[in-house]
């Protein structure tokens, strides 16, 4: 019984003194000091309850004092709980407050930077660069674009124009020939003045039609560019 008690005494020598260490340099205190005072209060709060049982376990032989020991023991364990969690406590919210106040000071800092506003001032220059850049690149795509389509538009207008030519190459052709049948079957030459005539109406017509063919693309491509 006397062991617990001697071992319980310099177990309370040993929480006392590394307690006062924690609360001298309650920031800078290793967390290692932090593991072994709670290995300590561990190792003591064990060490009371054994030596509460012996004491049950013999209280017709006891002597007094031991349980004056052990309410003594009981007393410090709380004091010293209590007070490694209030410096625990403490360390947390000094570092807390001290993260604060480094980041509000960094803030000052970079505020308080002579280059601060020319590099603003330089990133605003780069963005509207940038866009002025993209604007001219979109407007390059969008002339390109309609460049494609007037070429597109002048070749199907060249295709139809062949088209066209030879297809009045064929007309022409069908009429000497219906003309020369015409003949043969001894319709009047009055009858074939008026086809002749009607012939080179529709020719006229399709002239007119060819010219206003050409001055679309023309407007078209006037447009355009």
């Amino acid at each position: 019984m006397n062991s617990l008690y001697n071992r319980g005494v310099k177990e309370t020598h040993f929480l006392s003194r590394d307690l006062a260490s924690f609360e001298k340099n309650v920031l800078t205190t290793p967390l290692s000091l932090q593991g072994q005072l709670l290995a300590s209060l561990s190792s003591f709060n064990k060490t009371i309850k054994e030596y509460g049982d012996l004491i049950k376990q013999n209280k017709a032989f006891v002597e007094e004092k031991h349980p004056i020991r052990l309410q003594k023991f009981v007393a410090d364990y709380a004091l010293f709980t209590a007070k490694f969690n209030a410096l625990r406590q403490q360390r947390e919210t000094q570092a807390h407050a001290n993260a604060r106040l480094e980041l509000v000071g960094r803030r000052n800092v970079a505020s308080e930077n002579p280059y601060e506003s020319d590099l603003r001032q330089s990133q605003a220059d780069t963005h509207r660069q940038m866009s002025y850049l993209e604007g001219l690149y979109r407007e390059k795509t969008s002339i390109q674009k309609g460049t494609q389509q007037i070429d597109q538009i002048l070749e199907m207008g060249r295709n139809a124009l062949e088209d066209i030519i030879d297809q009045n190459d064929t007309l022409m052709r069908i009429g000497q020939t219906f003309e020369q049948s015409l003949v043969v079957l001894g319709v009047s030459r009055g009858t074939i003045k008026r086809v002749e005539r009607r012939a080179r109406e529709d020719k006229w017509i399709f002239v007119t039609l060819v010219f206003i063919f050409f001055m679309l693309c023309y407007y078209i491509i006037k447009w355009f560019r």
